[in-house]
Parts: structure tokens; sequence; C-alpha cells
């Protein structure tokens, strides 16, 4: 039992440290580690742009600057710091910190998906790449994909709620898409996206004989720099 539950505390700890899981060796050798940002115009926390030329993108990742604090529970590492810069050329960098690491995320957003297309741990600088740079990442999965719809499946995560409420120690929302992805073994993890803010809570859950293992990151509290 001892050895399982150690197994699945590292599984916990892949699974809130990537996300949406992380990226293959394969595909981080083909990912640039480059060297940010001039910043387009960005949403007041919490709010969904208005402006029709300003890709709907946007609106699933927090405003350019702010910093967000995720409450955890169950595992050590469930408690995270999430910064959000915006890049050039539609390019977003989230530096996710988990109190053991921080992981650096590029995404690259377009009219119909946001792809990531960036990965690094043990992240603990700025990342400040040329426009050529950006351009020369290449996509390692997807992100999001839209329009957004019940019962799709976008990298491996099915679209299980396009209307959920989920409660957090920041706020409780409504009309929450939930994200969810079964492990092998049965383990859960779901992602939930608010627009306007991005993404406020994952889980992640594990049963083990009549035991049940589970870890959440909730949001807590965003701060503008």
């Amino acid at each position: 039992m001892k050895h399982l539950m150690k197994a699945g505390i590292l599984v916990v700890v892949l699974f809130l440290s990537a996300f949406v899981g992380m990226p293959s060796a394969a595909s981080v050798a083909k990912t640039d580690v480059s060297t940010a940002a001039v910043q387009p115009a960005s949403n007041d926390i919490g709010t969904v742009a208005k402006k029709s030329h300003r890709l709907q993108a946007y609106d699933y990742f927090m405003k350019d600057g702010t910093t967000a604090h995720f409450e955890g529970k169950g595992n050590e590492y469930a408690d995270l710091t999430i910064r959000t810069e915006y890049l050039k050329e539609n390019h977003v960098a989230l530096y996710e910190d988990n109190g053991g690491t921080v992981v650096l995320r590029v995404y690259r957003l377009s009219k119909n998906r946001v792809e990531l297309v960036k990965w690094e741990a043990e992240f603990y600088k700025e990342y400040n790449p040329t426009v050529k740079q950006l351009r020369a990442l290449k996509p390692i999965s997807v992100y999001l994909k839209f329009p957004i719809k019940k019962g799709e499946t976008v990298d491996g995560r099915k679209i299980v709620n396009t209307d959920a409420a989920v409660s957090t120690p920041y706020k409780k929302f409504k009309k929450a898409i939930v994200f969810e992805s079964k492990s092998k073994d049965g383990a859960i993890n779901r992602t939930y996206f608010v627009k306007g803010f991005g993404e406020v809570k994952r889980e992640f859950i594990m049963k083990e004989g009549k035991n049940t293992f589970k870890v959440t990151s909730s949001l807590e509290s965003i701060k503008k720099q």
C-alpha cells in the first residue's frame, strides 16, 4: 500500500505541475530553449474581450501581468502560483511555481485553437523571445479548440460540461467548462475553465481499493503586478 501511495503522489505531482499533461521527451527536444515582450491590449480581470479584432482565445487566460494563487489540498505540490505574461504575435507565457519547481509554458493563440508550443521545467529566469524565435516554436499539443462543445475531445481530454458550477476560495463560478481525462489505472484528471479567467480549478482523483485519493488546486487570489 505504501508503494502504491508513493506512486500515486508522484503521479499527482506530474499531473499538477504539467497542467494538461507533460509533453513527451521527443516533443520537448523539438522545442526551442529560446530567449518578451510587447503586450497586446488586455482584459480586466474576469471580463471578456469586447473588441472584434481581439482573439477570443485571450478570454481563457488571466490578464497580462497577473499572478494567480491556487489553494492546494491533498498534496504539498498542489499549492500553485501562476504568473501570466503576454508575448508578441499572440503568444502567452505561464510561469507555474508549485514550490518544487517552476515550469514555463508558452501558448500560441489563433482564431480556432490554442497550442502549447514550449514547455520547460526548472525555469527560473524571464523568457524574452524575439518574433523569429516565437515563430520557430513547433506545436507540442492542442490546449483549446474553438468553438468549445460538450462531448468533444481535445488532445485526450473530453469536454464533459460547458455549464458547470464550481466553487473556489476566490468565488463561486457559473458556466465553467470542464475537461476530463482518465489514465489506464482509472485515475481521473479534471480542469475547470471560466471565460474571462481561464483555468480556475484542477482535480486529481484516484481510487485505491476502498480509499479515494484526491488532490485539488483552486483559485484563491489574483494580483496585478
